[in-house]
């Protein structure tokens, strides 16, 4: 695999995780009205900004080819909808789960592979949140 390959698994799962966590974290703030959540995952969001710093921009931006991905159109039947907000809330924290996950392997082929700890301790973050969704009050 080619490094502008990487940058571009890299940039795409950079943003899938920071999207998913914001859909979470906006349920949190304006529909439970949960501040305290909703600050922490607005903090592990921020976190993101640890792996970014690391990586080269100019090469994440380069690798984007937006325009040219299979999947831009198209999706799914239960992509397009939702029967609730415990079937958005919990598609959103596995989506970031499983970016934070790619994150960490492909942040392994590049020189700055401590980057993948950070990617790591964002999943394993994440799977506290899907567990405190899981048991939690207001769904």
């Amino acid at each position: 695999m080619n490094r502008s390959a990487i940058f571009r698994v890299l940039d795409a799962n950079l943003n899938r995780l920071r999207e998913g966590i914001r859909v979470v974290e906006e349920y949190y703030r304006f529909v439970l009205n949960d501040g305290i959540e909703a600050k922490k995952l607005k903090t592990l969001r921020h976190e993101i900004r640890q792996i970014e710093a690391g990586l080269d921009r100019t090469e994440l931006l380069a690798g984007r080819e937006s325009d040219r991905d299979p999947f831009r159109t198209g999706s799914e039947a239960r992509e397009r909808e939702r029967s609730g907000m415990q079937e958005l809330v919990t598609a959103n924290i596995r989506r970031a789960q499983e970016a934070a996950r790619v994150l960490e392997e492909y942040l392994k082929l590049v020189e700055n592979s401590p980057l993948s700890e950070i990617a790591k301790e964002i999943r394993f973050s994440l799977y506290s949140v899907e567990k405190r969704w899981g048991i939690g009050d207001g769904k």
